[in-house]
């Protein structure tokens, strides 16, 4: 496949994932972001991985954000009135696009308002979710608030894998069930899944092989996925001390070769640059907000470079870039937090 095939390819799969729940609110907000990006040189972030809680069912074996488990439920999080600030803040800057991430977002009471306060103001709203608590009626809620995409959480192509790797009985099932339940209701599902040195093992364009990688896609397309998120290991969390389980970046440009673009994409829309994977927090193109409003490089990176909550929005993004442990990274594609902080 050539270059231009793979943009077409890739042009269609966000096509897909970002046309069906639309609104002419949200095309202004992104073609304004477009604009002042290219053509104005604005140095906006194109998302926000909103973490509103540490709180989760799930106890996963390789979770990158474990280390902040002993916290979760014993320290204060944001408000409602202190996260609708933060999205009001977003927008006035120009960022398009926020997921809403934990631990597991759907363990907020409010969290159907937060989608539907951010989709009011034209943003971009998903969740990404492991898919416990996504039934008919909460899918229902979040369809009716306008939500654009919803995350789920795949691991294993077995359920007692998924299941253990998990630490709940039966979550396999749920996540499952999710995607027909977000195809009735119309919204683009994204079949989110990991790859390790041994998933990848033997993986070859399209489905010619039977890679573990290549039976994930093939699961993904069986429960009518929109697309399938690929992550690379991160070296944080239950892997902090196992470096080994990296990538090489020439692994990776495997992967990123023999995807098929118009259904599979590494990360998100600004992970890779000619071919090659790079971190978009790094990049510039995304931050990270702890459930306590400290401003973080990524949810993985657990060092705060300031709190949007005291400072605002706009004062902690430019305070964290100009730290020196950004502007000694910056444009990387780094995915160990210790290596990070050297």
């Amino acid at each position: 496949m050539n270059d231009l095939s793979r943009m077409l390819n890739g042009l269609f799969l966000y096509a897909k994932v970002g046309l069906p729940r639309m609104t002419l609110r949200k095309a202004w907000v992104m073609l304004s972001y477009w604009v002042r990006t290219t053509f104005l040189g604005h140095r906006i972030p194109w998302l926000i991985e909103l973490s509103v809680t540490y709180r989760c069912q799930c106890r996963c074996k390789h979770c990158s954000v474990s280390n902040y488990f002993e916290q979760a439920g014993k320290k204060p999080e944001m408000t409602s009135d202190e996260i609708k600030s933060i999205l009001r803040q977003a927008v006035a800057l120009g960022i398009p696009k926020v997921d809403f991430f934990g631990g597991e977002p759907l363990l907020r009471s409010d969290i159907v308002d937060l989608v539907r306060y951010a989709e009011n103001l034209g943003i971009y709203s998903s969740v990404t979710t492991n898919a416990l608590l996504l039934d008919r009626a909460m899918m229902q809620s979040l369809s009716t608030a306008g939500i654009s995409c919803i995350n789920i959480s795949i691991d294993s192509t077995s359920d007692e894998e998924h299941d253990q790797l998990r630490g709940v009985k039966g979550i396999y099932e749920k996540a499952v069930n999710a995607f027909s339940l977000c195809k009735d209701a119309r919204i683009p599902c994204i079949f989110s899944t990991y790859v390790t040195r041994k998933r990848i093992q033997g993986f070859l364009p399209g489905e010619m092989d039977n890679s573990p990688f290549t039976e994930l896609i093939r699961l993904a397309r069986e429960v009518k996925a929109t697309a399938v998120r690929v992550l690379f290991p991160i070296i944080s969390g239950e892997w902090v001390k196992k470096k080994e389980v990296e990538l090489s970046e020439q692994e990776k440009a495997v992967v990123i070769k023999a995807i098929d673009p118009s259904f599979v994409f590494v990360e998100g829309a600004f992970s890779v640059v000619n071919g090659k994977k790079v971190c978009q927090a790094l990049s510039g193109k995304m931050i990270n907000i702890s459930p306590y409003g400290d401003i973080q490089i990524c949810v993985a990176f657990p060092n705060s470079f300031g709190n949007v909550v005291r400072e605002g929005l706009k004062p902690a993004i430019d305070k964290m870039w100009d730290h020196s442990i950004y502007k000694k990274n910056k444009d990387g594609s780094c995915c160990s937090t210790d290596d990070l902080k050297v």
